[in-house]
């Protein structure tokens, strides 16, 4: 299969990943108390904080030294993966529940310790599906996994919820899906590079430590100020407070799941023109990514953004409409990460220079938040990682023009991507006007549902007419001059 329809298979996957991330939490407020559910988004956020820290970088190995190596040296490499994907998950069920059982917020929170353990500690294992089958260059079969397994998980949530309307149980339901998603990557890495015949030697696990450690600690000082603003939200307003403030976030996954997913499809291929030393064609590849990542995320992002009330008020109720001033705030850091610049940091030798500002800017970050969600409320605790990720994407950009020396306006194609906001935007505030003045027979969720059919169609008509469709793009020539 080849590299655009990978990466279309992924996209898809990842935007069914986000829908049904954003369902089952509509299904929760319903059948779960505030305070449950407050609970419910709080072990949720240490889960996924762990899951982003605790790799440190080491499955992105994966991306690099499976394109180029074979045989044995191959499997070793994968070995090295999975051993130690074991290895920190075993850890974080440890760590996480001897840390809630004695500093829980509440009781009923300190007594499902070993549960919210035991559920984190699967899943930050199980986290090796979103990296070892793209760097065997087999996205189709990672993005149909990903399918099911968003499909069970929700299911048995709801099914949870629904029947006994008790957190525990939902956890129950969580845990498993999480176990038949370890189980998928474990065949999988037996399958496909022996896992469990290869004991890899200290070699292959120094040389992926050399590689990973730069990209785990820019990862742990990017996730933590990714999610400082909750943790700042939960410490200061509560836990009913930070539900609210959590669903705001609830659509942060959006870009960077998509993004994800049409990068490390690319990134095997930008390894090799990396071994092969064409810059230009990295360069290119990567604007490809971002462009497409564009397509799908930007017109989404307006629609959300300028549909926030209504959204909150159908999808959640009108208790958690709230989020909406939250939400709009973070969108502007959920646009920046369509920008990924990552691959080529990594490539270039600069993973340093980001681990290097990651520490003042989280320290910043934490700054601007405290002070913002004293002086602003809710929505205020968002305001330091906005503003410092804008900070930390333009120095990430000016060193990288620096060490290649080429002009910041060669390295991604800016005024394709403007272009594209500014439609996006367009189409999204006329779609809010006409939702405003219309009949008052037609309910807001039939409205919205019926523009949110309607506006992709001259969407996708500029888009064609510009050249913006994602095969396009996937096969244009050259588009770092757009």
């Amino acid at each position: 299969m080849g590299v655009g329809r990978r990466s279309l298979w992924l996209g898809l996957s990842q935007v069914i990943e986000v829908g049904l991330q954003v369902v089952l939490p509509m299904l929760l407020v319903r059948h779960l108390s505030q305070a449950a559910f407050g609970d419910y988004r709080l072990v949720w956020l240490i889960a996924a904080g762990l899951a982003s820290i605790a790799p440190m970088g080491m499955p992105n190995t994966l991306a690099y030294f499976l394109p180029r190596t074979s045989g044995l040296e191959r499997e070793s490499h994968a070995a090295v993966g999975v051993w130690y994907m074991l290895l920190i998950g075993a850890i974080s069920t440890c760590g996480v529940t001897i840390g809630i059982a004695y500093f829980g917020p509440t009781a009923e929170f300190r007594a499902m310790a070993w549960l919210a353990g035991l559920f984190t500690g699967i899943w930050v294992t199980g986290g090796l599906l979103d990296y070892l089958p793209v760097a065997d260059e087999r996205g189709d079969w990672q993005a149909r996994a990903v399918i099911i397994l968003a499909l069970l998980r929700c299911v048995l949530a709801s099914a949870a919820a629904i029947h006994y309307e008790q957190l525990d149980y939902v956890f129950y339901a969580l845990s498993i899906s999480a176990l038949v998603r370890l189980g998928m990557i474990l065949v999988y890495a037996r399958r496909q590079h022996r896992f469990g015949s290869t004991l890899p030697t200290r070699s292959y696990w120094s040389a992926q430590v050399r590689l990973a450690w730069p990209i785990g600690l820019s990862s742990l000082m990017v996730s933590i100020r990714r999610q400082a603003d909750q943790w700042i939200a939960a410490a200061i307003f509560g836990t009913v407070q930070f539900a609210i403030f959590s669903l705001g976030a609830v659509f942060s996954s959006l870009v960077l799941l998509m993004r994800r997913a049409v990068s490390s499809t690319l990134m095997p291929t930008m390894s090799k023109q990396h071994a092969a030393g064409d810059w230009d064609a990295i360069i290119d590849t990567n604007n490809r990514a971002n462009l497409v990542v564009a397509f799908f995320a930007l017109p989404l992002l307006a629609f959300i953004w300028c549909f926030g009330e209504p959204i909150y008020t159908t999808i959640y109720t009108a208790q958690y409409v709230g989020a909406t001033p939250v939400m709009r705030v973070l969108t502007v850091s959920w646009l920046l990460q369509i920008v990924e610049l990552n691959s080529m940091i990594l490539l270039a030798g600069q993973m340093h220079y980001s681990a290097r500002i990651s520490t003042p800017l989280l320290l910043l970050s934490l700054v601007i938040s405290v002070i913002s969600a004293y002086a602003f409320g809710l929505a205020g605790a968002a305001a330091g990682g906005v503003l410092v990720a804008f900070i930390e994407r333009s120095l990430l950009i000016r060193q990288l023009g620096n060490y290649l020396n080429i002009p910041i306006r060669r390295l991604q194609a800016w005024g394709t991507l403007l272009t594209m906001m500014a439609v996006s935007w367009g189409l999204a505030g006329l779609g809010r006007l006409i939702f405003e003045f219309r009949p008052e027979a037609i309910a807001p969720l039939p409205a919205m549902l019926m523009l949110g059919v309607v506006l992709p169609l001259p969407y996708y008509l500029i888009a064609r007419k510009f050249g913006w469709l994602p095969h396009t793009l996937l096969n244009t020539p050259s588009i770092s001059s757009h």
